[in-house]
């Protein structure tokens, strides 16, 4: 109990010399915090975005010669899929077309996309209420039901139309069978997104989508699997595939999406279908948050070397100044453990209080990075939650960091104590600050 006092003490009482120990453990934890709560912000808004891009956790692909990516009778596919998940699970079908081969007109100005998306919007309206919508949006198509000509598009595209939420625009397109079609449309949306997953997407009412490329009443090209309120893991993922084995013929485990779409169109004799999971759409973007990881955790790695080398050597010398101190508390008998304890201590508490005022400075900082507008940056959307950066705690990640300059330094103050201690009191008492 007394050494506790003894470092209590001694804080107190040499507060100047530690303040720079403090700064030093307090704004290099705050920095590798947020540097990872940016991160992880960033990759999760990535993934959400991608989500509505590819429509939820997974997506469902058929594949037989001669019908490539084409599912017919999609309601009798659907009821089997819900049969074997979980009752939370939200099954849609979807449709999604080459935008290449259509074009949006308004005014006499043309706009290319890449992707039309038909969607059922009473099913993923859970998904695209994340979209930030600079006007409109879901609930204005929600409100008249019966309306299908309908489209959301996004902000640059918007721009470039020199269009708003409640114009009509034209749709030009060439169908199916080769023919060249135009419909009328409504801009019931403007989504913020100018990046990969949402600068050259359309998404339009599947019905709609698909009466206008002349397919077939039963036709569809993807069901989609989500969950409104889970994350779902790897494993629940295994479990689904697993699940879904038992009433449709599954393709192996996909992990890169690509692995099926790049088979030959008669490479299944019969009706095949494959699992995607978000991650098996999401290869190339892994390497970029690969990338991101890495550097970030150079940045960490780099910062915490520095709080433990900073702290670590400055407590040396501090400990070989307070030699004098060392000899009297030996001389007055106390034992080597009880001085190595109360250095311990004392070095603990000031690693503490450091971390603690370090989260706090996190926590400011993270706060008043959220309040800035990033969307001016291009392609920087797909990091943003409505255009700002969403930090998020990674409670793993930042135990881990805080554990690590807290175990690491006390080795460092434990190696110089255990050699200070080494010396003789008269040896001790002798030496002057």
């Amino acid at each position: 109990m007394y050494q506790t006092k003894i470092a209590l003490r001694s804080l107190i009482m040499r507060k100047r010399q530690y303040v720079s120990l403090f700064l030093v453990c307090m704004a290099g934890l705050a920095i590798s915090l947020a540097a990872i709560a940016v991160s992880t912000g960033m990759i999760k808004s990535l993934n959400q975005k991608a989500r509505i891009y590819y429509g939820g956790d997974a997506v469902l692909m058929c594949a037989k010669t001669g019908e490539w990516l084409n599912i017919y009778d999609y309601e009798e596919k659907i009821e089997s899929v819900k049969a074997v998940l979980p009752k939370d699970a939200i099954v849609s079908k979807r449709q999604e077309l080459d935008g290449r081969h259509g074009s949006f007109y308004f005014e006499g100005v043309q706009a290319l996309q890449q992707t039309f998306k038909g969607i059922e919007i009473e099913n993923e309206k859970d998904l695209l209420k994340s979209l930030i919508f600079t006007e409109g949006g879901v609930e204005s198509v929600l409100k008249n039901p019966d309306q299908k000509n309908w489209v959301f598009i996004s902000l640059p595209i918007a721009k470039m139309l020199g269009v708003h939420a409640g114009d009509e625009i034209t749709l030009q397109l060439e169908t199916n069978d080769n023919v060249l079609n135009t419909v009328q449309i409504e801009v019931k949306g403007i989504f913020q997104d100018s990046s990969v997953f949402g600068m050259y997407t359309s998404y339009f009412d599947f019905e709609f989508l698909r009466d206008s490329y002349n397919r077939p009443k039963n036709y569809a090209n993807r069901i989609t699997i989500h969950f409104a309120n889970k994350n779902v893991s790897e494993k629940n993922l295994h479990e689904m595939y697993d699940s879904l084995s038992s009433v449709l013929n599954m393709y192996d485990w996909v992990e890169d999406k690509d692995d099926f779409l790049d088979l030959p169109g008669d490479a299944f004799p019969s009706e095949t279908w494959a699992f995607v999971p978000l991650s098996a759409n999401l290869n190339d973007v892994e390497i970029m948050q690969l990338a991101m990881d890495a550097i970030i955790s150079f940045i960490v790695i780099i910062l915490t070397v520095i709080i433990i080398a900073g702290i670590g050597s400055t407590y040396r010398v501090l400990i070989m100044k307070r030699i004098t101190e060392i000899g009297i508390y030996m001389a007055l008998g106390m034992k080597k453990r009880s001085i190595i304890a109360t250095l311990l201590f004392e070095s603990f508490l000031l690693l503490v209080l450091g971390c603690i005022a370090g989260l706090l400075l996190n926590g400011i900082f993270c706060a008043v990075i959220s309040l800035f507008d990033f969307s001016f940056i291009p392609s920087f959307d797909m990091f943003l939650e409505k255009g700002n950066l969403s930090p998020q705690f990674d409670v793993l990640k930042s135990v881990t960091v805080i554990v690590s300059v807290i175990i690491a330094t006390l080795l460092s103050v434990l190696y110089a104590t255990l050699k200070s201690i080494k010396i003789m009191p008269v040896e001790a008492l002798s030496v002057t600050e």
